[in-house]
């Protein structure tokens, strides 16, 4: 008799510890934290002339022609940055700076529109 109830209790343990240990095995349901690294600004006055900088460094650019052969030449380190566009539309060249973030597929493009 004293040797059933050894058995159940050591058999009761195991399968409690079993049980115990499987729920402390779920997976974790946290979001995912965001990364906090910098991100490269590409600001752009688009007015007459194009005025551009790329992490505080001016761009020699100030026609379209310039700004698209600029785009197409560092596509891969300007494409994850954030843009940020300041000029008025259907006047100079904003409306063809748009077009050309537009076409290249940049993600990050924020319009301060002058009303001036």
């Amino acid at each position: 008799m004293m040797n059933r109830i050894t058995q159940f209790m050591i058999c009761l343990l195991f399968c409690l510890g079993t049980i115990h240990q499987a729920c402390a095995q779920k997976k974790d349901t946290a979001k995912v934290v965001k990364e906090n690294a910098l991100q490269p600004y590409f600001i752009i006055t688009a007015g007459p002339e194009i005025t551009a900088f790329f992490n505080d460094k001016p761009v020699a650019v100030s026609t379209v022609e310039d700004f698209n052969n600029y785009v197409q030449a560092n596509i891969k380190s300007l494409r994850d940055s954030r843009v940020v566009v300041t000029g008025k539309p259907k006047s100079g060249t904003f409306d063809e700076v748009i077009k050309t973030l537009k076409r290249n597929r940049f993600k990050n493009i924020s319009q301060h529109i002058l009303t001036e």
